[in-house]
């Protein structure tokens, strides 16, 4: 079996000491892919110079809502650069958080509609991240970038926050939604309901790694090794065999990035 893991922080500290034991037991389990987001323009060169090292990583680059007061907007032009490498795949880690920050909505607004310009400029997906934000983010997509020129926006909704009716909008929008960790754990009824009830064709799988473990793994730095466990999840809530998962959300994932 084959599995792409859409969304890990593999830029971060937290596997600095150990990055290539990590990637030889991605391997090993049969993660053949990792997209490792940027936060900030810093941690975007990182992604993409680990990308460079590593033929399994690819790399997205964009700026995290929790992130704006770094961003300055002469900094566009760095990440246009950056868009030129051929292992970047998408613009990401961007959207709204208006749960740890409630202060700074419209410096949010403004960097999410740069990005979301640049990813129809250049014909990227986005990851997109909502907390307390899942409504505003839609208007913005259906307002603004349902449609331009014949083409629309492409991309994911990371840790997804809504219900399956939320998933289902989602869905008419073009958009995948991410299964990570969360959906090993008893207490999340919501989401379990989410991927029981969306079909496999509209969903991707994500580590979000160092955060969000699976279950079995509650505690411990997430790593992408632990992606067939939340497969195995999905295959349960979706009664099929992981097999099938695994199938299908690798090739969501490779049509999503533009891999051959």
């Amino acid at each position: 079996m084959e599995f792409v893991d859409t969304h890990c922080h593999l830029n971060f500290h937290a596997y600095e000491e150990d990055l290539d034991s990590v990637i030889d037991r991605s391997i090993e389990a049969g993660v053949k892919q990792i997209v490792v987001p940027g936060l900030d323009l810093a941690s975007s060169r990182e992604a993409v110079a680990l990308a460079m090292k590593y033929d399994q990583v690819f790399a997205a680059v964009g700026v995290h809502p929790e992130e704006v007061e770094s961003f300055d907007q002469n900094q566009i032009k760095s990440f246009e650069d950056l868009l030129l490498c051929e292992k970047v795949v998408a613009i990401g880690e961007i959207g709204l958080d208006f749960y740890h920050r409630q202060d700074q909505k419209e410096t949010q607004w403004e960097v999410l509609h740069l990005f979301l310009d640049l990813a129809f400029l250049h014909q990227k997906p986005v990851i997109l991240h909502s907390r307390n934000s899942l409504q505003d983010l839609f208007q913005i997509i259906e307002d603004s970038y349902s449609e331009i020129q014949g083409t629309h926006l492409k991309g994911i909704f990371h840790a997804f926050e809504g219900d399956f009716h939320d998933a289902t909008k989602a869905e008419k929008l073009g958009f995948y939604i991410g299964a990570g960790g969360p959906i090993t754990y008893k207490n999340a009824a919501e989401k379990h309901d989410v991927f029981s009830k969306l079909g496999l064709s509209h969903v991707v799988l994500e580590t979000d790694g160092p955060f969000l473990a699976p279950q079995l793994y509650r505690g411990k730095r997430n790593e992408p090794s632990y992606i067939p466990v939340i497969a195995e999840r999905l295959a349960e809530l979706q009664h099929c065999d992981i097999k099938e998962v695994a199938a299908i959300t690798t090739n969501n994932a490779k049509t999503l990035f533009n891999w051959k």
